[in-house]
């Protein structure tokens, strides 16, 4: 090499240290909350080669961590949590779900368009992402399993690149995502050695490893607690309402649901395993993923309706979820038809995709809300086995979790999610182990009425 060109690759690598050390200093700070990440990444996607890129969805990301580590604390002592301080952990639990929702969609949508730009544009800002990720002192081990999502959205955008820049840039995250497939290797089996599994007894101990990463945490967010208990009133009786919750299904039987989706990359990933055990499954669509109604009345797809659209030419059943992932509970009127309405309507401009199905975000619904369901002529469907797949990063914990309800519950409808990784994880091993138990997983029709598989 010439030593001209050496000089300037070394200047370059000296520049990138430099802009790497300001990005750090600069993100020593608390992180923003979930809403205005959410908002500066709005503001960013309307100028997706702006300078500022990296440093906008890097806070993005360091929010997106604070509140998957807040989840992580609320549970960290789940065994015992009962009664009054489950409703309290699960009421606060929601509430940062509900934020997270808002920022993880909007994240993605972020990343999937800065895949889309020239390798000009588009490089420095993911290589400034991949520094923060890979480098950051204040990042500790266990916290890169919260960024498996978003490198794989960013993995995913950049799937056709062939070029030589696409093609560094893919290599490094590969390199990432095993780094994350390491550490989760880790820590499912220090939980297997402690709590045990098929084929594997318990051993005992502790899970330090896991223990250590829940002090340092504790040590961050000491504010972080159950709360206060929901303040939600309670729904109609059940009598009243025909609601479907699968407490009345008969024994064995199981319905598997999906919430928050389509995602564009776990949600076929979810329907390959469905299809692989011939296990129907019902998707519930939060409508602004799929699409908006125009001020003039019609309807305008976005590119994620085409996942939905593939799910109903697969057999599967799509729900609605409101149009924002709002907590239904508190809305009424106006905003509490559009939440509902909206979504019937896109769900109506996808073909086959319209059911009689809806399920409240977090449950929370009163009577009120359940009369807003009839002049659509709804049905809400609700679950009685919670994965809590959406607080727990460890693939085995949230197995075992479903395992230990089901053997309480003998029948009912598990609650899972499209938009995170730990789904496609689990239902390979839970599915096989809950069929070699006598059940059987049923689907609902499009009324909301069981459909029993044939033996």
């Amino acid at each position: 090499m010439k030593p001209r060109a050496l000089l300037l690759m070394l200047i370059l690598a000296l520049a990138g240290g430099v802009v790497w050390k300001g990005l750090a200093k600069r993100h020593r700070r608390a992180a923003l909350a979930p809403a205005a990440a959410t908002t500066a990444l709005t503001e960013s996607m309307a100028h997706p080669g702006h300078p500022d890129g990296a440093e906008t969805i890097i806070e993005a990301l360091r929010s997106d961590l604070t509140v998957h580590r807040k989840l992580i604390l609320l549970f960290a002592d789940e065994a015992n949590l009962q009664g009054p301080a489950r409703d309290a952990a699960m009421s606060t639990g929601h509430q940062l779900h509900h934020e997270r929702v808002d920022l993880v969609g909007q994240l993605d949508d972020a990343l999937t368009v800065l895949t889309a730009q020239p390798a000009a544009q588009r490089d420095p800002v993911v290589s400034a992402v991949l520094d923060w990720m890979e480098r950051d002192p204040e990042v500790f081990e266990l916290d890169r399993l919260a960024f498996r999502d978003p490198l794989r959205v960013l993995q995913h955008g950049l799937a056709q690149d062939g070029s030589p820049e696409g093609t560094m840039l893919k290599t490094r995250i590969v390199h990432d995502l095993a780094e994350v497939d390491r550490i989760e290797g880790l820590v499912e089996s220090e939980y297997r050695q402690v709590f045990g599994g098929p084929g594997h007894p318990a051993q005992g101990g502790e899970r330090k490893r896991w223990n250590d990463y829940v002090k340092a945490l504790k040590s961050l967010y000491p504010e972080v607690g159950a709360g206060s208990p929901s303040s939600v009133p309670p729904a109609p009786s059940q009598e009243a309402r025909r609601e479907i919750n699968g407490q009345a299904f008969p024994e064995k039987v199981l319905v598997l649901s999906f919430d928050d989706g389509p995602h564009r990359v776990y949600t076929e990933e979810i329907k390959a395993i469905l299809q692989h055990y011939q296990a129907p499954a019902v998707f519930f669509e939060v409508g602004r993923n799929i699409g908006a109604v125009e001020a003039s009345g019609a309807v305008k797809l976005t590119p994620l309706s085409a996942l939905t659209e593939d799910l109903v030419k697969s057999g599967y059943i799509v729900g609605n979820h409101s149009y924002t992932h709002a907590l239904l509970s508190k809305e009424t009127g106006k905003p509490l038809d559009t939440e509902i309405g909206e979504t019937d309507s896109v769900l109506r401009a996808i073909p086959g995709a319209h059911s009689q199905l809806f399920r409240f975000p977090y449950g929370a619904r009163t009577g009120v809300q359940m009369q807003a369901l009839e002049p659509y002529h709804l049905r809400s469907v609700l679950w009685n086995i919670d994965s809590l797949d959406w607080a727990d990063p460890v693939p085995s914990s949230v197995a075992d979790r479903v395992i230990r309800a089901v053997s309480e519950e003998k029948r009912g409808i598990i609650l899972f999610h499209d938009i995170h990784d730990r789904a496609g994880k689990v239902l390979p091993a839970l599915v096989e182990r809950l069929q070699s138990e006598g059940y059987r997983f049923a689907g609902l029709d499009g009324n909301g009425e069981l459909v029993l598989p044939s033996r």
